[in-house]
C-alpha cells in the first residue's frame, strides 16, 4: 500500500462509519449523527475529519444543535468553541480533546526494550497479572489506557514474572485501535513503546492500519506516538453537557 492509498483508506473508513461519503470530508459544514446509545448521557462527540464535523451526540439536544448551525454562516464545521459560546461555560460540564494518529507500514522502526524486560503475547490466562498492573494504576489512567487481555489482540512486557506495561487493540472502524498501559514505577523506559510498537507489527502483518487515540493532556501517549513514528491525522471532542 502507497502512502495515497493508505490515507485515502483512513479517510474512507472514517466516513463509511459516519454513513456519507468521502467527498463530505472535503467539505466545510457539520453532519449531525443523532446516536440513541447516547441517550441520557448528554454528551456531544465532534470528530474533525478533514475540513467537516461530525457530530455524533444524545438525540435530545438535536433540536438546539440544529438551531444552533443554522444560526452560523453556512458550511461552517461546528466546533466546542460554538457551543460553548452559544450556550454559556454553565451549561457544559466537561470539554475533553483527543487526539487519533495512524502508522504507515514502513515507518514503523525496529525496537525492542533492552534486558532484562522481555515481550510475548498475552492471553486470558494472564488475567490476573492485568488486574494486578491495573490496580497499580489510577482509575483513570485505566480507563484511559482501555487495555484488557480480552481484546482481540494484546502484548505485555515483564520484568521477571511482573506485567510492567501491556498494550491491547481491537478492530474499530476498520482499524486496530490500541490503548496502553504502563506500571507507574517503570515509565520513561520506552516500555510502552515496546508493547505499542509489537501491537503494530501484529497489524502490519494482517494488513490493518494502526490507529493510535489519546486525550491532549497526556504527554505520555503522544510520547509513545511520535516515538513509533504515528502521524497525527483528526481531533475530536467530547462535550458533557449539565
Amino acid at each position: 500500500m502507497n502512502l495515497d492509498a493508505f490515507e485515502d483508506t483512513i479517510y474512507q473508513n472514517w466516513t463509511n462509519s459516519f454513513g456519507c461519503s468521502v467527498q463530505t470530508a472535503q467539505l466545510n459544514g457539520t453532519t449531525l449523527l443523532p446516536e440513541n446509545k447516547y441517550d441520557g448521557d448528554k454528551l456531544v462527540a465532534l470528530w474533525y475529519i478533514g475540513k467537516h464535523a461530525f457530530a455524533k451526540h444524545d438525540p435530545a439536544y438535536s433540536p438546539q444543535l440544529e438551531k444552533l448551525i443554522k444560526e452560523l454562516p453556512a458550511n461552517t464545521s461546528l466546533t466546542g468553541n460554538h457551543i460553548q459560546k452559544a450556550w454559556g461555560d454553565e451549561a457544559i460540564l466537561s470539554r475533553d480533546i483527543g487526539l487519533a494518529y495512524y502508522l504507515f507500514p514502513s515507518d514503523l522502526p525496529n525496537y525492542l526494550p533492552r534486558h532484562p524486560f522481555t515481550l510475548r503475547q498475552l492471553t486470558e490466562a494472564d488475567a490476573e497479572s492485568m488486574s494486578t498492573l491495573h490496580s497499580a494504576n489510577t482509575p483513570e489512567d485505566v480507563d484511559e489506557g482501555f487495555v484488557e487481555v480480552t481484546h482481540q489482540v494484546a502484548f505485555g512486557c515483564f520484568l521477571g514474572e511482573k506485567l510492567v506495561a501491556a498494550a491491547s487493540g481491537y478492530e474499530r472502524t476498520g482499524f486496530l485501535d490500541i490503548g496502553v498501559l504502563t506500571h507507574p514505577g517503570f515509565r520513561q523506559k520506552g516500555l510502552g513503546k515496546g508493547v505499542v510498537g509489537c501491537l503494530c507489527r501484529w497489524a502490519n502483518e494482517r494488513n490493518m492500519i494502526a490507529q493510535y487515540r489519546h486525550n491532549i493532556l497526556n504527554t505520555g501517549s503522544q510520547n509513545v506516538a511520535r516515538s513509533l513514528n504515528f502521524k497525527l491525522y483528526f481531533k475530536s471532542e467530547a462535550i458533557t453537557l449539565r
